[in-house]
């Protein structure tokens, strides 16, 4: 049996995803498709609009076969750990190939911007080292210094996908994985703000904040109205306003004093947008910030994330009705224990995060069946039956 794994958010999961999924059958040849799929916050910090086992049930009504979770120790984090964690995931659980979206399918060009993020050549240090002394931000700085040894335009090496596609193939080889790497190229941009059959998933989350619910649906084959969100403000101010400077000086990410602009921040924003607003700089990207953020909200700082390097293991989340067999053969090669029941995880670090992010992500919602805490022990496995696209 082959297996080819996804690496995704799928929020939501969308027209894009099903045609991302078809393609990697296609390419790969494989008998079966695994996504590991983040939880109920994205990489960049931010909550999802619909549960994760929402979520996962859109991934199975569009062809995924079987639903894996990303941790939230690894899905709210840079593009490296957030990359390895996922394959990590999907390489012990014994998958043959990986396949992911980007802005180019050329792998000559993923491996090099890959060994580049490795080890960066001296030429390209002092490029980038350059462009920052010109005033650009590091990513600005790192993308246009990239381009210029490559001799192609800055924006067909500066994107988020290519970006995480390197990180992959990075943590493929570094993790000695046997997998095949598949780059699928995507069909629409990234930021794309146009809703039509093949929207981004922004786009999608868009059309919904402005209520124009027709266009969200028609860019979705499985379509959930999402339970109305609000946003983190309260929840966030609280907990950062409860932290010391040595408390806040020990969160991911946080370096060169940005605590002591935290501490200050925090106290006279009026929410998080405003808080974001007040601590971006060249340095600090809106994204990074984001997640730091999240980190503080949930309780995650840097110790936390030193002692839980790789994941422990692979919860499944959902499956299609006849998975049967692909289940039985991920048992026989997985090198990381398989997790169906949330109980067995009782205790577990991580998973203990997890359960802090979802009864977060629960606070965020009006209606009661939402808000209850413990959702990570009550919801219900995920089955979808197999023609239900």
């Amino acid at each position: 049996m082959k297996i080819a794994g996804i690496i995704a958010e799928y929020n939501p999961f969308h027209n894009g995803h099903a045609w991302h999924v078809d393609e990697t059958r296609r390419r790969t040849g494989c008998d079966s498709v695994v996504a590991c799929m983040a939880g109920h916050f994205t990489q960049r910090g931010e909550p999802t609009l619909w549960s994760k086992w929402d979520r996962a049930r859109m991934a199975l009504a569009g062809g995924v076969d079987a639903v894996f979770e990303m941790p939230a120790l690894f899905a709210v984090r840079t593009a490296d750990a957030f990359a390895s964690g996922g394959v990590a995931i999907l390489g012990r659980l014994g998958c043959d190939a990986l396949s992911f979206g980007s802005e180019t399918a050329d792998l000559a060009l993923l491996w090099t911007l890959a060994d580049w993020r490795a080890e960066e050549p001296e030429a390209l240090s002092r490029a980038v080292r350059a462009n920052l002394d010109a005033g650009m931000s590091h990513a600005k700085a790192r993308g246009e210094a990239v381009a210029a040894l490559l001799g192609v335009e800055p924006e067909a090496v500066n994107r988020p996908n290519l970006i995480l596609a390197a990180e992959y193939l990075r943590a493929i080889a570094g993790g000695g994985f046997a997998m095949e790497p598949v780059a699928v190229e995507r069909r629409g941009g990234y930021h794309d703000a146009a809703v039509g059959e093949y929207a981004s998933a922004g786009a999608i989350r868009v059309a919904i904040a402005r209520g124009d619910a027709a266009s969200a649906r028609a860019a979705m084959p499985d379509w959930t109205e999402p339970d109305a969100m609000h946003p983190m403000d309260d929840l966030l101010l609280a907990a950062l306003r409860r932290m010391d400077l040595e408390q806040l000086a020990a969160l991911p990410d946080v370096s060169e004093g940005l605590e002591h602009r935290l501490y200050a921040a925090c106290r006279e924003a009026s929410g998080r947008e405003d808080l974001l607003d007040r601590l971006k700089c060249r340095r600090y990207t809106r994204a990074r910030l984001s997640r730091l953020l999240t980190h503080a909200l949930l309780g995650v700082d840097r110790a936390f994330v030193e002692a839980h390097s790789a994941p422990a293991y692979a919860r499944l989340l959902g499956a299609r009705e006849g998975a049967g067999p692909l289940l039985k053969e991920l048992s026989a090669r997985a090198a990381i224990p398989i997790v169906t029941r949330a109980t067995a995880l009782r205790g577990d670090p991580v998973f203990d995060l997890e359960c802090r992010a979802t009864d977060a992500w629960a606070l965020l919602h009006d209606a009661p069946e939402c808000r209850r805490m413990g959702r990570e022990f009550t919801a219900k496995f995920v089955k979808e039956s197999a023609g239900s696209v």
